[in-house]
């Protein structure tokens, strides 16, 4: 009994699978996809998604001759969090890593949390397109951090701007905050992001 449930733990306990795991929290995607955003090459990305597949943790489904891969079920992105909450709390390794890769000068400013969101504020989705049309917060502005210098007549001068992307351990949200704080803005990243949404299901998102 105990072995089997080790197999279904084992399965995640790999950091390429639980990179893998963030972008599906985001929503359902291509093998090509994933290997894409995760910067694996297809063969790895797809071995790692069998492995998942294999303990139930993600669901496949075929669309002629493309694979498309899904979180199975909102529990999954619970246990997700759960695991990075314990990890953050009780294994200083991991906080260190997290403080050195949030600590860049390009991810440096003010956060605020979901619950201070008000409607006057400008809520912005930096992740990537495919991302954002998966699911994203109600009322959000798609810009791609890879093309927010291009668009910055899309959003409104004077207003208060919220940005956010995938999770915690994501930092557009941050260098977009940063980006759009030296041209004058008044901006503020999330401390949280889709993946924790979804874990916790105390906001509904959208799908475009």
């Amino acid at each position: 009994m105990f072995e089997a449930f080790a197999e279904a733990v084992k399965a995640i306990a790999n950091g390429r699978r639980l990179q893998l795991m963030e972008l599906m929290a985001q929503g359902e995607h291509s093998v090509e996809e994933l290997a894409r955003l995760s910067d694996m090459a297809m063969t790895t990305a797809s071995a790692h998604l069998q492995t998942l597949n294999r303990a139930g943790l993600v669901s496949k489904r075929r669309e002629r001759t493309t694979i498309y891969y899904r979180l199975s079920g909102d529990d999954v992105a619970e246990l997700y969090t759960a695991a990075k909450r314990v990890a953050l709390h009780r294994y200083p390794r991991l906080g260190e890593a997290v403080d050195a890769y949030m600590g860049q000068p390009r991810a440096q400013g003010p956060v605020i949390g979901p619950s201070a969101l008000t409607s006057e504020m400008v809520i912005i989705d930096v992740r990537p397109a495919e991302e954002y049309e998966a699911g994203h917060l109600p009322g959000a502005l798609s810009l791609p951090l890879a093309d927010l210098e291009d668009r910055l007549d899309e959003i409104p001068a004077d207003a208060q701007i919220v940005v956010y992307c995938r999770g915690e351990l994501c930092r557009m949200a941050r260098e977009a905050a940063v980006l759009l704080r030296e041209r004058g803005m008044d901006a503020k990243a999330m401390d949280e992001g889709v993946v924790e949404w979804r874990a916790s299901k105390e906001i509904d998102l959208s799908v475009a």
